[in-house]
């Protein structure tokens, strides 16, 4: 069985060979094979890709154990998987663009935006308080994940009018801006802006404002990619099969977009290749422009990565900024951007230091997620600190 071989990609040495010619750091050298085999080993995992950047550019790739175990097809660089929730934040990404075009206000109210007629989005425990994009990107609209409407994919015009909403369904009794609550289905209306605005269905207004700008095959529909023979069968804890390749491929669908009830779809449900996860980590870790084109306004950026304390209503500070998480607990000293995906047992992690210009990117179709520190799994902590002493701990004299 080679389910503990690691591939490294073979470019690596190149461009790390360009990296030490570039910014002097000569001694970047990439781990072993047996390390990173022996840190995927102990975690339990299926399958999986990680990659790091620095500088502006991949330099290192690796590849471990298989897409599928039951046909024994090993993972390459052309596997695509499932981002779980890291899919928030490149969804973010899709927002700002329409932010920037001036199609988008987040601080607008969200019953003006997808209602047919307008109506006044608000939790029905606090009917006077406008709910907003804004709200949703911080993750303190109030949405709950467990029951209510949202698990019955009632209409959106039933659950955040609060004159439909007569059960207070799918809210908590927190005040909108004030606390902090995870949501999944607060990130998934998002989709359902991106739906309403364009006109489009998801992964076509996606495309649009980001995919095919960016050189990126991904969807949010396995079989809209490119080769969706080639995404990962996903597996649980255990090891066992959780969705097969082929049952994802049988799955109808439907073409048209229905912004009141496609909020399923955002906030985990986006598929892609291990390098263009990387390079949407370099575009946000480098203010917007990948591989010297600009894509976001560099204030849009900063925007994403900072504090939404006092803006637009929210008086709590979320770790999250708009869709990005403010990591504090992964780098000594430093503030870490990023998120993190758990789907089962499917981990994907994108995290980058602007600082240093280090970004660091994991995607897996199976391993240990329970295993964590402060809510960050163990995987990704131990990859992430092995990639960073190897690239950018020397030039930022900083440690793990």
């Amino acid at each position: 069985m080679r389910k503990s071989r690691v591939g490294i990609v073979s470019r690596v040495l190149a461009l790390l060979t360009a990296l030490s010619l570039i910014s002097g750091a000569a001694s970047a050298a990439a781990p072993s094979e047996e390390e990173v085999s022996r840190i995927f080993r102990a975690r339990k995992t299926s399958g999986a890709m990680v990659l790091a950047a620095k500088d502006g550019r991949i330099v290192y790739s690796a590849c471990y154990g298989y897409a599928d175990k039951r046909a024994k097809e090993e993972v390459t660089e052309d596997t695509y998987f499932k981002l779980a929730s890291v899919s928030k934040l490149v969804t973010a990404v899709a927002v700002m663009r329409l932010v920037e075009a001036g199609q988008l206000d987040l601080d607008e109210n969200l019953g003006h935006i997808l209602g047919h007629p307008a109506y006044e989005a608000a939790s029905p425990y606090f009917p006077e308080i406008s709910l907003t994009c804004r709200h949703l990107m911080t993750h303190t609209a109030g949405i709950r994940d467990n029951g209510g409407g949202f698990t019955k994919k009632r209409k959106l015009s039933l659950i955040l009018n609060p004159a439909e909403n007569k059960k207070y369904s799918g809210f908590s009794k927190l005040e909108p801006g004030t606390a902090y609550l995870y949501s999944n289905f607060g990130a998934g209306i998002l989709g359902c802006v991106l739906e309403e605005i364009t006109g489009k269905r998801l992964t076509e207004a996606a495309r649009a404002l980001l995919f095919d700008p960016l050189g990126m095959d991904a969807a949010y529909e396995p079989t809209l990619l490119a080769a969706p023979e080639k995404i990962v069968t996903t597996y649980r804890v255990s090891g066992g099969a959780d969705i097969t390749r082929a049952f994802r491929l049988r799955q109808p669908y439907t073409a048209e977009p229905n912004p009141e009830k496609d909020y399923y779809d955002s906030y985990g449900g986006l598929w892609m290749k291990g390098e263009d996860l990387c390079r949407i980590g370099m575009l946000l870790c480098d203010g917007g422009v990948l591989e010297g084109t600009r894509y976001l306004k560099e204030e849009t950026v900063a925007e994403m990565r900072a504090s939404q304390l006092g803006r637009g209503g929210i008086r709590v500070d979320s770790p999250y900024g708009l869709n990005v998480e403010r990591v504090t607990n992964l780098l000594a000293g430093r503030m870490v951007y990023g998120h993190q995906g758990l789907s089962n047992g499917v981990l994907c992690s994108l995290y980058f230091e602007p600082e240093s210009r280090f970004v660091f990117a994991l995607l897996t179709n199976g391993c240990n997620v329970n295993a964590k520190q402060d809510h960050i799994c163990l995987l990704s902590r131990d990859l992430f600190a092995l990639l960073w002493s190897c690239f950018a701990e020397e030039a930022s004299g900083t440690g793990v």
